[in-house]
C-alpha cells in the first residue's frame, strides 16, 4: 500500500530516539521522606532536594504558631525545573495537597532575586500557602465535606491576600525576601511618587506594568501596615478563623479591624503616597550644604553635573527612552553605535536594537492652528527601537551579547523530547556597524544597594546616580563618554545615560523623616539573620509509587444525538504519574453505550504499557433522530498498547496495540474480532514573532481479523494550520480506506463520539462528528475536509465528510458548521488536573448541520471522556 512508507517514516524517529531522560515520570526519581513531608525530585536535582528536604521540618515548626493553623497530614513536594525559569506553586486541594518547586534561581534584578537562600525562600512561602489555605471550615455540612475540592479560605479570600499573606510570612520566617527588598521598596515609593499606586481591585490583578506583582508587593505592604495597627498580635490568625466559618472575607475583615479592606487600603496607599513625596521633597530640598567650601563644591558640580540635579540633592542620567515592560541585558556594540536590551514589552517583546547614530525623527509636521499654543514635548519621549527580535517558534530570545559588531548570540529555549526548555544557541546578524572604535579606559561599573535603593556606583562602590527610583543594569561606550543604564518607572523600564566624566557623589544618608506615616516600606528595612534551624541531613530513597497513591472519583459523559451515556468509578494515580487506573460503569439512555470498563496504564517506562478490559452494549436502532437496524450489539474485549511520545520538536508519537472483542448482535451469532496496529503522528511548528505555520501528520493503520476475514484499515490526516495572534487557522484533510473483506462491524461510519468505555483501537472506524447520529452513513471509503477558525477559546468549523462504498459512485459530502470549546486547547496545567483527576478531556460544542437527518437543526453537545 502506498501509505506504509510513510508509516515507517513517521515511527522511525521514534525508533531511534534514546536520549536520557531527566524529569519524565519514568526518568530516575529519588524522594526525601520527613515527618510531615515527601520530597520528590530527579536524581539529577538531589542536591537541591537534599537542601529543601533538611530545611522542611524547621520551616514547618514555626506555620502553628504564626499562621495559627499547621496542616497535620502528609504533603507531596515536586521539584522540577521544566521551563530554567523561577517559580513554586502551591496546590491546597483537601484530597491532594502538593507543592511544586522550581529549581533555577532567580536573577539578582528579579523581584525574588534577594534572598538568603532561594530553597528557604521558595519553601517558606509555598508552604505559607499551604498551612493559611489549608485550614478546614468550622462547622462544614456533610455536603461540603464530601464534595469540597478546596477550603473555605481559597474560596474566600481575594488573590491579593493570598499572595500578599505568603510573601508576609516569607519575610517573617527568613528576615529577607520581598520585604527586605531593594525592589518592592523601589516599586511602592516609584509608584506612590506617580500616582500610579493600583487601586484595591487591581491589586489582585494582573493588568499594567508589573500589574500581576502587586498581589506579592502591594499585598504584603498592606499586611505589614494593618499588622502594625492592630491591637490583637494575633489579628491575622483571627482573620483566617472567622473566615473558616460562615462569614465572607469582608464581613471577617470588618470585624477583625472594624474597617472594610478597601477603605483600609485606600487610606494605606494615601499615607504611603505622602510618605513618598516627603521623601521627595527632603532629599531635593537637601542639596549640597552651602559651607564656605560646600559652596566651591556647590559651583564644580553645576558646570559637571548639566544634565543631573546633584544641586538639588538627586543625580539622574538623561532620558533616552520610555519602554513599557521590563528590560535587562543591557549592552552596547563594540563599535559604540547600537544599543541592545531584551524588553519584555507587553505588546511586543523581543530583543530591541536601537541606532545611537542614526538621525532623531522629526516629528511629524501638522498644520499649526493659529489660535492655539505650541504643543509641549513630551515629558516620557519613546524611542522605537531600529530592529526587534521578537518569539521564534514561540520562544523568546533570550540572554543576547555581542559578537562582533554586526552579530548578536543568543539563545532559544526549546522543548526537548520531555517538553522541557533547554537552551539552543543562535545568531541574529544586524548588519554592519560604524568603524571600529579603541576602547577608552574606564573605570569598572556596577549596580547595589545604596542607602536601600539600587544606584550606579564605580569599581571602589562609589554612587554615581542618586535616584528615588531605582537605577542598574550599567553598560559603559567604548569612547568611555556615556554610561546606559535601566531606572525604573510606574509604566514601564527607562533607558537613561549619565556622562561618565562626571566625579561620583558624596555617599551620604537620604533625609529620613521620623514621623514617617508609614515606616519601613517605601525604603527597605536591614535584612536580619535567619530565625531558621540550620538544615538537617535527610538521605533519600528510590520514588516508590505506593507512597503517594491517590484514589478519586470519576465521571465521564456524553450526550449527543447518538445518545446520551454517564459513565461513573472511580481511579487513582500517584504524584507523578507513574501508574494510572479506572474502573467505570456505563449507564445511559435506550441507545447507550452501557457497560463497564477496567483500565490501567503505567508510565514509569519510556514505552508506556496500557491495558483496558470492557465490556458494552449499543443499540444505535433505539436513536432519536436514525434508526439503524442491524447494528444493536453486546461487545466484550480488551485492549494492549503502548504509547511513545518525544515533545521535543518536531513532535511525535507512536501507539502500538493489540485488542480482541467478541461481538454479540442482538439476535444474532457470536463473532469474534482482533487487530494489531498503531497510531503514529507527528507535528511541527515554524514562527518568526507570533505568526507562522504549523504541520502535522496522523497516521492509523490497523490488520484485522473478522471471524476469519482479514481486512486492512488506513487512515491518514494532514493538518497545515497558519498561526497568528488573532484567528488561528487551521485546514485538515483526511483519506481512509478499508481494504480485504471487512464485515459490517468494520465499516467506516460517520456520527457520535468515542466514550470512556471503549478502547480507541476498537473504535477506530469511527469519523467523529458529535453533531450526527452513529451510522449516519457507512463505507469503506472515507474522505473528509475540515476548517478550522480560532476564536479565543472556541473554534468555529465547517467539515465536510464522505463515506461510500468501493462498489458505489461518491456521494455528496455530509456538511456540518459549528463552534467548539476543546480542552485541548484551553492551555489548562494538565499535569495538575491528571493528579487531580486522572487524563480527562472534555468538549463542547454548538452545531448547525447542513445535510441529512439533521439538517437545519440546532444541536448542542457535551462529552467528557477519562482514560487510564
Amino acid at each position: 500500500m502506498p501509505l506504509r512508507p510513510l508509516s515507517t517514516l513517521l515511527l522511525l524517529p521514534a525508533l531511534l530516539q534514546a536520549a536520557p531522560r531527566t524529569q519524565a515520570p519514568d526518568a530516575a526519581w529519588i524522594t526525601f521522606t520527613t515527618t510531615h513531608y515527601r520530597i520528590h525530585c530527579p536524581r539529577a536535582f538531589e542536591t537541591f532536594g537534599r537542601e529543601v528536604a533538611g530545611r522542611v521540618e524547621g520551616i514547618h515548626a514555626q506555620y502553628l504558631n504564626l499562621v495559627g493553623y499547621a496542616h497535620d497530614k502528609p504533603i507531596d513536594i515536586l521539584i522540577q525545573d521544566p521551563v530554567m525559569e523561577s517559580n513554586g506553586q502551591a496546590l491546597p486541594f483537601l484530597n491532594r495537597p502538593h507543592v511544586v518547586l522550581w529549581k533555577t534561581e532567580p536573577e539578582a534584578d528579579s523581584s525574588i532575586g534577594h534572598h538568603h537562600g532561594w530553597p528557604e525562600l521558595l519553601l517558606t512561602h509555598e508552604l505559607a500557602h499551604m498551612h493559611h489555605l489549608l485550614r478546614p471550615a468550622r462547622k462544614a455540612s456533610l455536603l461540603e465535606r464530601w464534595t469540597a475540592v478546596v477550603g473555605p479560605l481559597p474560596r474566600k479570600t481575594p488573590r491579593w491576600a493570598i499572595e500578599g499573606y505568603a510573601t508576609y510570612i516569607e519575610g517573617k520566617l527568613t528576615g529577607s525576601g520581598r520585604p527586605h527588598s531593594a525592589i518592592r521598596a523601589s516599586v511602592l515609593r516609584q509608584w506612590a511618587l506617580e500616582g500610579k499606586l493600583p487601586s484595591y481591585e487591581a491589586m489582585s490583578g494582573a493588568e499594567g506594568f508589573l500589574g500581576g506583582s502587586m498581589a506579592y508587593l502591594a499585598g504584603s505592604a498592606y499586611l505589614e501596615w494593618l499588622d502594625a495597627r492592630a491591637a490583637d498580635p494575633k489579628a491575622f490568625q483571627t482573620l483566617w478563623l472567622r473566615i473558616a466559618g460562615k462569614r465572607s472575607f469582608e464581613e471577617s475583615f470588618k470585624a477583625t479591624f472594624g474597617f472594610a479592606p478597601k477603605d483600609g487600603y485606600q487610606r494605606f496607599c494615601a499615607e504611603l503616597t505622602h510618605t513618598a513625596l516627603e521623601l521627595e521633597r527632603r532629599a531635593k530640598a537637601e542639596g549640597l550644604r552651602e559651607t564656605e567650601a560646600g559652596a566651591e563644591v556647590h559651583r564644580r558640580a553645576k558646570r559637571d553635573d548639566p544634565q543631573g540635579a546633584a544641586q538639588e540633592g538627586l543625580r539622574e542620567g538623561e532620558l533616552v527612552t520610555q519602554l513599557h515592560g521590563w528590560a535587562s541585558d543591557l549592552s552596547l556594540s563594540p563599535d559604540g553605535s547600537r544599543l541592545l536590551a531584551r524588553v519584555l514589552d507587553p505588546r511586543k517583546p523581543g530583543l530591541y536594537l536601537w541606532d545611537l547614530k542614526a538621525p532623531k525623527a522629526k516629528a511629524a509636521d501638522k498644520k499649526a492652528d493659529p489660535d492655539e499654543p505650541a504643543d509641549h514635548a513630551p515629558a516620557l519621549p519613546v524611542l522605537p527601537p531600529t530592529r526587534r527580535l521578537g518569539r521564534i517558534d514561540g520562544a523568546l530570545p533570550a540572554k543576547p551579547s555581542w559578537t562582533s559588531a554586526s552579530t548578536i548570540a543568543y539563545e532559544l529555549r526549546l522543548p526537548d523530547g520531555e517538553g522541557v526548555l533547554q537552551p539552543h544557541l543562535r545568531t541574529w546578524r544586524v548588519g554592519p556597524g560604524t568603524a571600529p572604535v579603541t576602547p577608552a579606559p574606564t573605570a569598572s561599573l556596577a549596580w547595589k544597594e545604596v542607602d536601600g535603593i539600587w544606584n550606579l556606583v564605580d569599581g571602589a562602590g562609589r554612587p554615581l546616580t542618586r535616584t528615588l527610583a531605582a537605577a542598574w543594569n550599567p553598560v559603559a561606550s567604548p569612547d568611555g563618554k556615556w554610561i546606559y543604564y535601566t531606572q525604573l518607572s510606574a509604566t514601564g523600564l527607562q533607558i537613561r545615560r549619565l556622562d561618565a566624566s562626571l566625579p561620583p557623589l558624596e555617599e551620604r544618608p537620604l533625609p529620613q523623616d521620623a514621623a514617617a506615616l508609614v515606616k519601613q516600606t517605601i525604603l527597605p528595612k536591614a535584612d536580619e539573620p535567619s530565625p531558621l534551624p540550620p538544615p538537617v541531613s535527610v538521605e533519600p530513597h528510590p520514588y516508590r509509587v505506593g507512597e503517594t497513591h491517590h484514589v478519586f472519583s470519576l465521571v465521564g459523559y456524553s450526550d449527543t444525538p447518538s445518545g446520551t451515556s454517564l459513565q461513573v468509578g472511580g481511579g487513582g494515580n500517584d504524584v507523578l504519574g507513574r501508574l494510572n487506573w479506572q474502573v467505570l460503569a456505563g449507564l445511559g439512555n435506550a441507545t447507550g453505550p452501557r457497560g463497564g470498563n477496567l483500565g490501567a496504564a503505567w508510565r514509569g517506562w519510556r514505552w508506556a504499557p496500557s491495558l483496558q478490559i470492557f465490556s458494552t452494549l449499543d443499540q444505535p436502532s433505539r436513536q432519536d433522530h436514525l434508526f439503524v437496524k442491524g447494528m444493536d450489539r453486546e461487545r466484550r474485549g480488551a485492549e494492549l498498547a503502548f504509547a511513545y511520545e518525544d515533545l521535543g520538536r518536531p513532535r511525535f508519537s507512536f501507539r502500538p496495540v493489540a485488542a480482541f472483542e467478541r461481538i454479540t448482535p442482538i439476535g444474532g451469532e457470536v463473532l469474534t474480532r482482533a487487530l494489531a496496529g498503531g497510531v503514529a503522528s507527528l507535528s511541527n511548528h515554524w514562527s518568526q514573532d507570533g505568526q507562522g505555520f504549523r504541520g502535522a501528520a496522523t497516521l492509523h493503520e490497523y490488520q484485522g481479523r473478522t471471524e476469519g476475514r482479514a481486512w486492512t484499515l488506513s487512515r491518514l490526516a494532514l493538518t497545515a494550520g497558519w498561526i497568528n495572534p488573532w484567528a488561528p487557522l487551521s485546514l485538515q484533510a483526511e483519506a481512509g480506506r478499508l481494504n480485504g473483506d471487512p464485515g459490517p462491524f468494520d465499516r467506516f461510519h460517520l456520527g457520535g463520539v468515542p466514550t470512556s468505555l471503549l478502547p480507541t483501537a476498537l473504535d477506530a472506524n469511527r469519523v467523529v462528528q458529535a453533531a450526527l447520529p452513529a451510522y449516519t452513513s457507512t463505507g469503506n471509503r472515507l474522505a473528509r475536509l475540515r476548517s478550522e477558525l480560532g476564536l479565543g477559546v472556541f473554534r468555529a468549523y465547517v467539515e465536510h465528510a464522505t463515506l461510500w462504498p468501493d462498489s458505489a459512485p461518491r456521494p455528496s459530502a455530509q456538511r456540518v458548521a459549528g463552534l467548539e470549546l476543546d480542552s485541548r486547547h484551553l492551555n489548562l496545567p494538565m499535569d495538575v488536573l491528571r493528579r487531580m483527576a486522572g487524563n480527562l478531556s472534555f468538549t463542547l460544542g454548538l452545531h448547525r448541520p447542513l445535510d441529512g437527518v439533521m439538517k437545519d437543526r440546532t444541536v448542542g453537545t457535551l462529552s467528557v471522556i477519562v482514560r487510564p
